[in-house]
């Protein structure tokens, strides 16, 4: 990575270098000449009035006026000899439409051209730059230059040797080349990321990427070069003015994903994706015939984004919301790196697109930067791609230890349910007989009848606990199977009551018959837990209640008993298994007769509820009713 961030310096200063003056002092007199009409002769030009422009860099901004560039060549100037007598007027950037050269030692009839208009292999002097060659002369002489665009009249003219041409050129060429490079790395980085993760936002940057590519192609000239030959002239200008359109658009809508990450403000961020817009916007334009107008409109669209994107990136609000985050949960960037970044990436676009704009004087140096914020971007964002596939990587180790850790506990888990059923099974068996043999032999025996009915009940008991076991069981083992039919449940509750041991104390409501759609066997369970509840424990003086009764679709028990207020059981644990109040532990119980009625009412489509009422508690069991 360091050495990454080295050769990237190392490309940004050549990038930079290549557009300083490298140039002798050939040209004394630089002015300019407005036409507005685009009709005016060269003759009407020199008699027009001028405006001198200091430096090699000429600028009106977005204008759709011709203008007459002159250059007053002396060649009294040249301090050293020359290895040839030919000097190259070299203009860039090559994006520029038309520009005619009128030199008094050509011939008159000679219409010297070029532009992205023309095609590159009829250039004079062939490089990624517009070029002319003149000679040298022997008199001082005024060079014309014609400028007619729908781009930023922005161009940056030089007067060189051949041999100052072909070091320009070269260290252009290197520049470029390590400025690909760097852009080739960051894209297959992101390549080899998103195969590894399909990452939305690795995949918006990888599209991002080759269109950053396609854009230094057209912006340095290769793209011209390249394309002479095999693509119609006529199709060159449409085809690079829609790779800028589609490049700033994608440009937007990656820096937009990419601050989100970090919680902008809303509003700058909906604010800033409907810039987008402008892209359909500019394509009509170009339809229209008013490329120029597209073109300004872009400039204008990337002024206003990068703003907002700075404005979102100062509204972040991530790393306050994870001050207490653990390491690998907080942002990947501070916000100080971050604004710093867009800082930086502001300042380079204002440098850019003001002089573009016409709106300040063009400075030296500033030729290629628009191309660096792809570099300070695709840079920052491999950054990102690594440490985010780092993190990923990371949080799916730690995943599948705890699904490994998880399908450990779930195997020893099934096995310690297999063993407690066993367990069970085998406990349920070897108690039923010992009980059998209590029951008979106490019915042999002459005891009290008090006392008799106490080892009855503590006997029921026990067998109760023993089925409710074998029924959670048989439930959790899915050992079940449901056999619908009509069920009386009036006549149900009367069956279950004359076999309660205090079935007297029992007070029952309702109808003559109920019918409900059910299982027999599992609503009887049902119910005959809830009048056991019920009757246990409640005082023994005390009466419950018990209501049928029916709503539209769904029949109703509901059955009321006494209860210790201080010793209330709590209504949102009462079904939960094993839940016994601090008062229910005086008593004989499992804990799972509450918790079978609520399994038993939802897999026969009903449902069981509990509720206070001061000193009193309620159980209402509602099953579906009898389907007409």
């Amino acid at each position: 990575m360091l050495n990454l961030c080295r050769s990237l310096l190392v490309g940004l200063l050549l990038l930079v270098t290549v557009s300083l003056a490298w140039a002798s002092g050939f040209v004394t007199e630089r002015a300019w000449v407005e036409d507005p009409t685009g009709q005016i002769t060269l003759a009407e030009a020199q008699r027009a009035p001028e405006t001198p422009f200091a430096n090699k860099y000429f600028t009106q901004g977005f204008s759709q006026s011709t203008f007459w560039l002159r250059l007053h060549i002396d060649p009294a100037a040249i301090t050293k000899p020359l290895a040839s007598n030919r000097l190259i007027i070299r203009i860039r950037p090559p994006i520029q439409d038309q520009i005619q050269l009128f030199d008094p030692l050509a011939q008159s009839d000679q219409a010297r051209v070029t532009g992205d208009f023309f095609d590159w292999a009829h250039d004079e002097y062939r490089s990624l730059n517009l070029n002319f060659v003149i000679p040298v002369g022997q008199a001082p002489r005024d060079v014309w230059l014609r400028l007619q665009t729908n781009q930023s009249t922005m161009t940056f003219v030089e007067v060189m040797t051949e041999d100052e041409v072909r070091a320009a050129d070269r260290r252009q060429e290197l520049g470029t080349m390590l400025y690909f490079a760097v852009l080739l790395i960051c894209m297959g980085w992101g390549i080899l990321s998103y195969i590894n993760q399909r990452d939305r936002l690795v995949g918006i940057y990888i599209v991002r990427e080759l269109l950053a590519i396609a854009y230094a192609l057209v912006m340095l000239g290769y793209f011209r070069a390249f394309s002479s030959g095999w693509i119609p002239i006529s199709w060159l200008d449409p085809i690079s003015n829609n790779v800028v359109f589609i490049f700033v658009a994608c440009v937007i809508w990656f820096d937009s994903q990419l601050i989100r990450l970090f919680k902008p403000n809303p509003w700058l961020l909906r604010a800033t994706l409907s810039l987008i817009i402008s892209l359909p916007v500019e394509w009509v334009l170009q339809l229209m015939g008013k490329p120029h107008w597209a073109i300004a409109l872009t400039t204008y669209v990337v002024l206003t984004a990068i703003i907002l994107i700075f404005l979102m990136v100062l509204s972040t609000q991530a790393w306050r919301e994870t001050q207490h985050a653990k390491p690998d949960e907080k942002p990947i960037f501070s916000k100080a790196f971050l604004v710093s970044v867009y800082a930086i990436v502001v300042s380079v676009v204002l440098l850019n697109r003001l002089p573009i704009m016409g709106l300040v004087t063009a400075q030296e140096g500033i030729l290629y930067l628009n191309l660096l914020y792809a570099l300070l971007s695709s840079l920052c964002m491999m950054v990102l791609v690594q440490v985010r596939a780092h993190r990923l990587s990371k949080r799916q180790q730690a995943s599948q230890h705890r699904l490994e850790f998880a399908e450990q506990e779930a195997a020893q888990e099934r096995m310690r349910r297999v063993e407690q059923s066993n367990f069970l099974k085998m406990l349920a068996h070897e108690m039923k007989t010992p009980l059998s043999v209590v029951r008979m032999a106490v019915g042999n025996v002459q005891v009290p009848e008090r006392t008799n009915k106490m080892i009855d009940r503590a006997i029921a008991d026990m067998d109760g606990v023993i089925e409710r076991l074998l029924q959670v069981e048989r439930l959790q083992d899915k050992q079940i199977a449901l056999q619908v039919s009509r069920v009386d449940l009036m006549a149900t509750v009367h069956s279950i009551i004359s076999g309660c041991p205090q079935g007297d104390r029992i007070q029952v409501n309702g109808p003559a018959a109920l019918w409900v759609d059910s299982d027999e066997h599992f609503s009887r369970i049902a119910l005959s837990n809830l009048i056991d509840n019920a009757v246990k424990y409640s005082p023994s003086d005390s009466v419950v209640v018990l209501t049928l009764g029916q709503t539209r679709d769904t029949a109703l028990l509901r059955i009321e008993n006494d209860i210790d207020a201080i010793d209330a059981p709590d209504p949102d644990c009462v079904f939960d298994k094993y839940y016994r109040s601090e008062r229910a532990h005086a008593l004989t119980g499992s804990g799972l007769g509450l918790y079978l009625v609520k399994v038993l009412a939802e897999i026969l489509g009903g449902q069981v509820r509990c509720t206070l009422l001061g000193q009193r508690i309620c159980f209402e069991l509602m099953l579906p009713l009898v389907t007409k």
